[in-house]
């Protein structure tokens, strides 16, 4: 039998390890972050009232510092991650190398105006880093340049939704070159930042006597292109 003095010592360690448990598990509930809880993709405000300014907190709080006011008509990237603080639910956005957190109910995800039936906009760019590249394209012309300066504005040739329904195709040529670009709905792994990035792209050029060069990057949203 264990002295009375030990029995009372193990009682009162058992429960202090209980509480202990208990604390940092209640702690840990009521800091987890919420997990994504909305679509991901592109938002902006829906404020559109002209000099309608958004501010992003660099914290989900209204005491936290404002990184940067932006025009009510700029376009976010967002992750749909959410979460809420003081009965008011933040939403993270992204735009650049710029990112934080915005009232979630300033914010609609905006629809785009649709390129021949598809999901993907009447007009758009994507682009990479590695090597430089971009491509722009609206219902005429597809235009392709690159770190050398070469620019190629080509006529537009179709534009199909893949199988998978994420991602669409545009082709674009001329006798001398062909454009295939295919934009998925994603997120963009082929970038340098450490930000959320909507839209995923890879592009095939074919140019006559020359090698084909297959290109990867993201896309960023183009405010004509949307509603």
């Amino acid at each position: 039998m264990l002295p009375t003095y030990k029995v009372q010592f193990l009682t009162k360690f058992a429960l202090s390890v209980s509480v202990c448990m208990i604390t940092t598990t209640a702690l840990a509930q009521k800091t987890k972050p919420d997990g994504p809880s909305t679509s991901p993709g592109y938002y902006k405000q829906i404020d559109q009232k002209l000099g309608a300014l958004l501010s992003i907190y660099d914290t989900p709080s209204e005491t936290a510092s404002v990184v940067v006011q932006l025009p009510g008509d700029t376009i976010f990237n967002s992750s749909g991650v959410q979460r809420k603080t003081n009965n008011t639910l933040w939403q993270k956005v992204s735009i650049g190398e710029i990112q934080g957190w915005v009232r979630s109910s300033a914010l609609k995800i905006v629809e785009p105006i649709s390129f021949s039936n598809t999901t993907l906009p009447i007009l758009g760019i994507c682009g990479g880093t590695e090597p430089s590249w971009t491509i722009e394209w609206n219902s005429n012309t597809v235009t392709y340049s690159n770190i050398m300066g070469l620019l190629n504005r080509v006529p537009f040739e179709s534009v199909i939704t893949e199988e998978n329904k994420s991602a669409t195709r545009v082709s674009a040529g001329n006798n001398e070159i062909t454009l295939h670009l295919t934009v998925t709905e994603k997120q963009c792994t082929f970038t340098s930042i450490d930000t959320f990035v909507w839209g995923e792209a890879q592009a095939t050029i074919k140019q006559v006597g020359k090698k084909d060069v297959v290109l990867q990057g993201c896309c960023r949203p183009v405010s004509d292109g949307y509603r």
